[in-house]
């Protein structure tokens, strides 16, 4: 009730010091404005932005701020606007408030240090036993303090769209209208993934049934091989009969730029662009000669699995020093699955050459129980010549900000385990194919987002064999604890609730991954070159969200406000 009396207080206040003038509403003082304490503003930052005016400072400002309370940003949740007592501001723990001033094309003066603005913390979700945050710097509204110049200091700095009048700006409304269209798989499939595996073991049983002279042994299958059994269907689902019932990418010709932004990029879809490498000379020239030739003698880093799996998830118990390894307990309250570990392949810096004599050894057969993969390598720092070979793609030159350009070169059977990327994505295919199972970065509990503790493999080149020797102090963030391909629904139920998408990638063709999906990529070779070859561009996301955090949204990221 004392909530609803000084809103009504406040609408009072309002309508009776406001006048229109030039369609522009002036608000005169009326004192309503809260006094925060700073032990209130380290608490409340956690959740929103907080805007603060210095209590001392003249009437004819407070009164600006007053409106940016009760006009520009009534209505936005995510900022509260209050007074601070400056002169007397210090932080529970002691320290003194520090100030950042932005650039500005006037110099600051004490006249200046009036509207501060305290920005929502983001927290710091790397590490598991990071202390905590100290106190925040303000940031602080220099040059011209006008209402309007306010309205837009607070907007940049608290990534809010608002116009003085308190509606939303052009930009605003589009942001509105991209996170209410986002692209969701389950509005276009009805195939979950509980539906499928019941699908599969529908098929499986009836498979079981058919089997010619059937006895006790043949019925008496283990559960391993049913398992198995269901891994085939779901891995070739490209050639199986539950291919129609699976969600499949969107495939396209060449994109103009604004198809590209509406239909794809904005609304967080994956599409595959047909023949999108038909103009790169790499596709014909990156022979396995030619690549030996060039780079043979160049160290890189590599990747050996025994099975061709990287970065799977498996039971911590299966280490070495599991015994006499511990996880500090503070650590181990905040592990969701401590019991399970994501391996690492083993490692190793070897000639270019000598990789190449493993990819070619593997693909003829003369040796087995090996993988080795050249991944995610960047190209510029490693090989920077080959950049000349490919292109950006037209539709997206000078649209978002690369980060990263990756090789991927390997024997092609390998399979890389569910997991996200912090990046858009255009993986580009140049030689064999590659099919991607892909999930929707909207409801993500249902793919179990985690801090997940890490191992890794050892492999002993003299006698070929590999061992899992070492729990590690480390975690991923980017790693879903499901085995897509035998899911245990008793302990991860929410994931029968995911649909899944496919998408299958052949040479010349691109995908557009967006940031954030999560994706399994089955690799196979090209027959002729035994090798899977691709390169990747990685781009600063134009959907960004916090990670790892289930149930954190997708959001414009504050970089891209210039493309609302």
């Amino acid at each position: 009730m004392a909530g609803w009396m000084r809103m009504g207080m406040i609408l009072f206040h309002i309508f009776i010091a406001s006048f229109i003038h030039l369609n522009q509403i002036i608000v005169v003082s009326s004192g309503f404005l809260d006094t925060f304490t700073p032990a209130e503003i380290q608490s409340r930052i956690n959740l929103i932005n907080v805007v603060a005016v210095d209590e001392n400072a003249d009437n004819e400002l407070i009164t600006v701020v007053e409106k940016l309370a009760s006009v520009a940003f009534w209505e936005e949740h995510g900022v509260m606007i209050g007074k601070i007592d400056l002169s007397n501001f210090v932080w529970p723990s002691g320290e003194a408030l520090k100030i950042q001033h932005l650039p500005t094309k006037k110099e600051p003066s004490d006249k200046d240090v009036s509207v501060l603005i305290f920005p929502k913390r983001v927290l710091d979700r790397t590490c598991l036993s990071t202390p905590p945050p100290g106190p925040p710097t303000a940031k602080l509204c220099t040059g011209e303090q006008s209402y309007e110049a306010l309205v837009e200091c607070v907007n940049s700095i608290c990534n809010t769209y608002r116009l003085p009048s308190g509606a939303l700006s052009i930009a605003g409304l589009h942001r509105e209208e991209i996170l209410n269209t986002l692209f969701h798989v389950g509005h276009f499939s009805n195939m979950s993934m509980g539906q499928l595996f019941g699908k599969s073991r529908s098929l499986l049983s009836s498979f079981h049934k058919e089997e010619s002279c059937p006895d006790k042994e043949s019925s008496q299958k283990s559960s391993n091989e049913v398992d198995n059994n269901e891994a085939f269907i779901y891995t070739n689902i490209q050639e199986s009969s539950l291919k129609n019932v699976i969600h499949q990418c969107e495939k396209r010709n060449l994109l103009s730029k604004e198809d590209f932004f509406h239909n794809y990029l904005k609304i967080s879809k994956p599409v595959i662009i047909k023949g999108a490498l038909d103009d790169w000379p790499a596709l014909q020239k990156w022979s396995n000669s030619f690549l030996r030739k060039e780079y043979g003698e160049r160290d890189v880093h590599i990747k050996f699995t025994p099975t061709g799996e990287y970065e799977g998830v498996e039971k911590a118990s299966l280490y070495e020093n599991f015994d006499t390894f511990k996880i500090p307990s503070n650590v181990r309250k905040q592990l969701e699955f401590p019991d399970l570990v994501v391996v690492r392949p083993a490692t190793a810096n070897v000639k270019f050459s000598e990789f190449m004599d493993i990819v070619e050894s593997v693909t003829n057969g003369s040796r087995k129980n090996i993988s080795a993969y050249l991944e995610y390598s960047s190209i510029p720092q490693h090989m920077p010549e080959l950049e000349k070979d490919i292109m950006e793609m037209p539709f997206f030159s000078n649209l978002l900000k690369r980060e990263h350009l990756n090789i991927w070169l390997s024997d092609g059977n390998t399979l890389g385990k569910l997991h996200f990327d912090p990046y858009d994505n255009f993986l580009c295919q140049i030689s064999g194919r590659k099919q991607i199972t892909l999930f929707e970065p909207h409801e993500n509990t249902q793919l179990y987002e985690a801090h997940i503790p890490e191992a890794i493999l050892s492999f002993n080149k003299s006698t070929g064999e590999f061992h899992r020797k070492a729990l590690l102090d480390s975690t991923s963030m980017v790693m879903s604890p499901v085995d897509i391909l035998k899911p245990d629904f008793t302990r991860f139920p929410r994931f029968a609730d995911a649909y899944p998408m496919s998408c299958t990638i052949e040479e010349g063709d691109v995908l557009f991954m967006p940031a954030f999906w999560w994706h399994e990529v089955q690799s196979f070779p090209n027959k002729t070159a035994g090798r899977n070859l691709a390169v990747n561009f990685w781009y600063e996301p134009f959907l960004t969200k916090e990670f790892p955090c289930p149930l954190c949204n997708l959001d414009i990221n504050p970089k891209y406000r210039h493309l609302l």
